[in-house]
């Protein structure tokens, strides 16, 4: 059941407000405005079962040693490439290597409203360790930091009626205002009390969450950086989980599950392609590293917190001869995450992020 259809929102009008319907078709019932039940519609299927169990096997392969969990400067590059993905799909034309500059504090060129959604996007993701993602007061919190300058409601449900777009394209008409506030506080009711495995509950919130669409804008970036919280709860490595990343590049599937889940009235199209989002997003970090590989990667960190050094430099920091010290640099140059930029004396070493 679509809740934006207005045929069917005439029809909950007319039942005093003692029954909404969510947004896929779940029920919350209240009695004078208080919420007294939820429940999404939602039926587990084999193959959601088999991507649970083989993303639980990859999570418990991420070694304490590992990058994704010691390492300042892959959860940087992790975190920009998050940023970058998460404001492309919402339209931002800024590159990857603006969106790192205007991380580090730089001044770049471009439209001021897009440069504000990266300075926003970065604030807004720095609060992820102290949020309750069981709280809806910490995701008005989240966006209004998210949305602070772009949208004169920034923090607060809208009051008109929106729809889920791509492209010019509307997917989905959200729930009527006048019922987001009923909706979104059963939503987060079910969330603290569902005994749901934290994956399932992730992505099951991250649909409801989208097709009710609590805010005039910005709800595609707060409901996928809420699915990150809600997993960084379940593991704290998972906080720097490139998951947009996966999402950008499988754009067109994201939103055909979120159209599919929609039509059917049930969330299991968008549940199954969030696990397989999660699954693609974690491969890259439970490969065990090679001794070629943990060299490009402190070789990568050292060059970038340490731009002007030379390569007799990097040998000493990796306790290697010169000569592995250049193959290493040729390595990465090659695989286009280095570059020497200026003559070898006074110039200095640019690193772009892995993985994009």
């Amino acid at each position: 059941m679509c809740n934006g259809c207005p045929s069917v929102w005439g029809k909950v009008n007319r039942i005093v407000g003692l029954c909404s319907i969510t947004a896929s078709g779940g029920i919350i019932v209240a009695v004078m405005g208080v919420v007294m039940a939820y429940e999404p519609s939602f039926e587990r299927t084999d193959v959601i079962d088999a991507l649970c169990m083989e993303i639980a096997e990859l999570v418990g392969m991420l070694s304490p040693q590992a990058p994704l969990s010691t390492s300042p400067t892959l959860r940087r590059e992790l975190r920009i490439q998050t940023i970058y993905s998460s404001l492309v799909i919402e339209g931002n034309k800024l590159d990857e290597r603006a969106v790192s500059a205007i991380i580090d504090g730089k001044r770049v060129l471009g439209d001021r409203r897009d440069i504000l959604e990266v300075e926003n996007a970065r604030a807004a993701y720095d609060l992820i360790p102290e949020l309750d993602p069981h709280l809806l007061e910490d995701l008005l919190r989240v966006h209004r930091v998210m949305m602070g300058g772009l949208v004169p409601d920034a923090g607060r449900f809208r009051s008109g009626n929106v729809g889920v777009f791509n492209g010019e394209t509307l997917i989905h008409a959200g729930t009527p205002a006048a019922y987001v506030p009923e909706v979104m506080g059963g939503l987060f009711e079910w969330l603290r009390t569902t005994r749901m495995h934290p994956l399932l509950a992730s992505c099951i919130f991250h649909f409801e969450f989208e097709f009710c669409h609590p805010f005039s804008d910005g709800n595609g970036r707060t409901g996928r950086l809420w699915q990150t919280l809600l997993l960084s709860r379940w593991r704290s490595v998972l906080a720097w989980l490139p998951v947009e990343s996966t999402i950008r590049r499988r754009q067109a599937d994201y939103y055909e599950a979120l159209a599919r889940s929609g039509a059917t009235g049930s969330c299991e199209s968008f549940v199954e392609f969030m696990l397989e989002a999660i699954r693609e997003s974690i491969l890259p970090y439970t490969k065990p590293l090679s001794s070629q590989d943990m060299a490009r990667t402190r070789a990568l960190a050292f060059l970038r917190d340490n731009p002007q050094s030379t390569v007799a430099q990097l040998s000493q920091y990796l306790g290697c001869s010169k000569r592995s010290a250049e193959r290493t640099v040729a390595q990465l140059k090659e695989k286009g995450v280095l570059k020497r930029q200026g003559s070898p004396r006074s110039g200095v070493w640019l690193v772009r992020s892995p993985g994009l």
